[in-house]
C-alpha cells in the first residue's frame, strides 16, 4: 500500500485538524496498517504509545462513527492489495479447524449481506435508477470477476427496454463507445478489489466526455469515483470473489429502475413475453 490511497490522502488531508496525538497515530497506521488491521483498540493504543480514549476520538475525526469504521475500512485496503496466491495462502492458514468449505464462505457471505444492509442509501439507489431511466443511452462495464455482474444488470435493463449496451472486458471497444457519448448518456462501471486500472481509465475519459457515471464498488475509500457511488461489501475468505452483496445490491437497483417508470417497464415485459411465446424460448416444466 502506498500514501496515495484514499484513507492516506484523507489522514493528510486532515493533518492540520489533527491533533499531536491524533498525528502520532495517524503516523502509527500509515506505517504499520497490516497490524492495524487486526488491533483491537487497546492493543493499537498500547502500540501507538496513546490512550484508548485517543484511538476512538482519531477515529471520528476522520469521519468515521468508531474504531469499529476505520478498522474496516483498513482491513478492506489491506484485502485489496493481496495477490491471488497470498489470499490462497491466508485462506489456508486461517481454516478452522472441523469446518467445511461451504460453511465457510456461507458464513461470510452472511456477514457481507448483514454490512450491506448497514451501507444502504436509500437515496443514491433512487437517483441512479432516475439518471438511467433518463439516460440517452446507457453503457455497463464490468471486467474480469465483475463482467457476470455487469452482464446480469444489461440483461435486465435491457429487458426493461433501455437502450443499453455492455462491456464485459474494459477494453479499446469501450473507450471507442464512450468516444461517442456524452452528458445525454450514463457509463456505470462495477469494480471491486483488486481494482483494474482500465476501470479507473474508463471512468476518467468518461468524466472528460460528461458522461453521467455510476460506480458500483466496495467502499467510498475505493478508487473508482463517479458522481454516484453505490456500495456493497465483498469481502472473501477465498482467492475468488465474494459477489453475493454486490448481485442483491444491483437487483435492489433494477427493481428501483423498474418502479421508476412502471407503464414503461410493464410494456416492455409484455413485449418481451409476446417474443418469448412466439418463438418458444422456455421448454415448460
Amino acid at each position: 500500500m502506498t500514501y496515495a490511497t484514499p484513507l492516506m490522502q484523507l489522514m493528510e488531508a486532515r493533518a492540520a485538524t489533527l491533533s499531536p496525538t491524533q498525528k502520532i497515530l495517524a503516523r502509527h497506521v500509515r506505517a504499520n496498517y497490516q497490524a492495524v488491521a487486526f488491533a483491537n483498540v487497546a492493543e493499537l493504543a498500547r502500540d501507538a504509545g496513546v490512550s484508548e480514549a485517543s484511538v476512538v476520538r482519531f477515529a471520528t475525526a476522520l469521519g468515521f462513527s468508531g474504531y469499529p469504521g476505520l478498522q474496516q475500512e483498513v482491513r478492506r485496503l489491506v484485502r485489496a492489495d493481496l495477490k491471488g496466491t497470498d489470499r490462497f495462502r491466508l485462506t489456508e492458514a486461517q481454516r478452522p479447524t472441523g469446518t467445511g468449505t461451504l460453511d465457510r464462505v456461507l458464513h461470510k457471505e452472511l456477514e457481507n449481506l448483514a454490512q450491506l444492509g448497514e451501507m444502504q442509501d436509500a437515496n443514491a439507489l433512487r437517483e441512479a435508477a432516475t439518471v438511467l431511466r433518463g439516460a440517452r443511452r446507457v453503457l455497463v462495464i464490468g471486467a474480469r470477476a465483475t463482467a457476470p455482474l455487469a452482464f446480469h444488470l444489461w440483461f435486465a435493463l435491457d429487458k426493461l427496454g433501455l437502450e443499453v449496451t455492455r462491456s464485459l472486458s474494459a477494453d479499446t471497444a469501450a473507450t471507442d463507445r464512450l468516444g461517442r457519448m456524452d452528458k445525454r448518456d450514463v457509463v456505470v462501471v462495477i469494480g471491486f478489489p483488486r481494482y483494474l486500472r482500465a476501470l479507473v481509465t474508463a471512468l476518467d475519459l468518461a468524466g472528460q466526455r460528461g458522461v453521467r457515471r455510476i460506480v458500483m464498488t466496495d467502499s467510498p475509500f475505493s478508487p473508482l469515483k463517479g458522481e454516484i457511488g453505490l456500495y456493497a461489501p465483498a469481502l472473501s475468505v477465498s482467492f475468488v470473489a465474494f459477489h453475493a452483496a454486490p448481485l442483491v445490491l444491483l437487483n435492489a437497483l433494477i427493481e428501483e429502475v423498474a418502479t421508476a417508470d412502471r407503464d414503461s417497464a410493464l410494456a416492455a415485459l409484455a413485449a418481451f413475453e409476446a417474443v418469448a411465446e412466439a418463438q418458444s424460448y422456455f421448454q415448460p416444466a
